[in-house]
């Protein structure tokens, strides 16, 4: 049987093929609309254009990538990637909750507590931290991130997060325990390309970046060691709603900490993705659940062919794959992945 199966993998592998991707940015991924805003005490000013920062439309859609280098002085115009030592700071981008301030914005549609989730984070804040930069030097135009190097100490204005499936009842993460928006993980816009010393391609701002990572690991390691480390995430803190007992929220409020004070500036909210979300389905053809169909499906299928499918090595359950417990594997399996070779439609980089 096994020799069946390689002799029509033949035509699979002449069939049409899907380019694959890279984040593909579609605005539902973020917060969408600006339920409430009281602007708390402190808020200050754009140095540049003189602005309050206090336009909370500035939280809605994904998180700034290039931000104007930081010189004090009106009428600077030079702009840089977001780094983790040169976040989004201009009224344009951040808003500012200030001392005794809330806002709360509202997604267009409901962020799962997904399982599948990397790291189980359901969803990510993006403020305006920043890692310290070694010497106490400022990010400028012509700073080299394979030079300037961190601290291991951050700048960050802690604030209070509240989630809510209906925008009635609210549940609290602890002040203590829990992540605060404008914390670490600091917005990364671009990954370096060392190779040829510039800023490469745009990096995932629905990705949380591995939690094992903290402020401290980037003491002495340059912007570029830094980037580096992110891997395919755009960074942010990420938040888990598994622990209210909810199967989804669509509604996330920022408040301002009492204890802690500050200013906390929000600049986006994102809903993670992940394989088989309500935006990445699997597709026909994906035998082992990881929403790409290619050579490991094959392999599943010469494996199993006229079997049932073993529970898959991946975020995905043969139950969600075959959901009519239809799953023996067969020649229908063998058409969907010819019809959808190498066709992807989550991670695909």
């Amino acid at each position: 049987m096994l020799k069946i199966v390689f002799a029509i993998a033949a035509f699979v592998t002449v069939a049409g093929a899907t380019p694959l991707c890279a984040y593909d940015y579609n605005a539902s991924d973020f917060a969408a609309e600006v339920v409430s805003y009281t602007p708390g005490g402190d808020i200050k000013f754009d140095v540049i254009s003189f602005q309050l920062f206090n336009d909370p439309c500035t939280a809605l859609g994904r998180p700034s990538q290039v931000t104007t280098v930081h010189s004090g002085l009106a009428g600077e115009a030079n702009d840089a990637p977001v780094n983790p030592v040169h976040p989004p700071w201009r009224a344009y981008q951040v808003v500012t909750v200030g001392t005794g301030g809330q806002l709360t914005l509202k997604f267009d549609h409901p962020v799962a507590n997904d399982a599948r989730n990397p790291y189980g984070a359901d969803f990510l804040i993006f403020g305006n931290a920043r890692i310290h930069i070694l010497g106490g030097t400022s990010w400028s135009s012509t700073s080299d991130p394979e030079v300037v190097q961190g601290t291991g100490t951050m700048f960050a204005e802690p604030g209070i997060v509240s989630v809510s499936a209906d925008g009635a009842t609210w549940f609290t993460y602890d002040e203590t325990t829990d992540p605060r928006a404008d914390t670490f993980a600091p917005t990364v816009g671009y990954e370096w390309d060392d190779a040829n010393n510039v800023w490469g391609r745009e990096l995932d701002p629905t990705r949380p970046l591995d939690p094992n990572i903290e402020a401290a690991d980037f003491t002495e390691k340059t912007v570029a060691e830094m980037v580096a480390m992110y891997g395919r995430s755009a960074g942010g803190t990420a938040f888990d709603i598994s622990g209210f007992g909810l199967d989804w929220i669509q509604y996330v409020r920022v408040e301002d900490d009492p204890v802690l004070g500050g200013t906390t500036e929000i600049d986006a909210i994102a809903d993670v993705s992940c394989c088989g979300d309500y935006r990445h389905p699997r597709p026909t053809g994906d035998i082992n659940g990881d929403c790409r169909v290619n050579a490991a499906d094959l392999v599943t299928i010469s494996a199993y062919w006229l079997a049932s499918v073993p529970q898959p090595n991946s975020p995905a359950a043969a139950a969600d794959i075959y959901p009519d417990d239809a799953n023996v594997i067969n020649l229908l399996d063998l058409a969907a992945l010819a019809e959808n070779w190498l066709l992807c439609t989550f991670d695909c980089d």
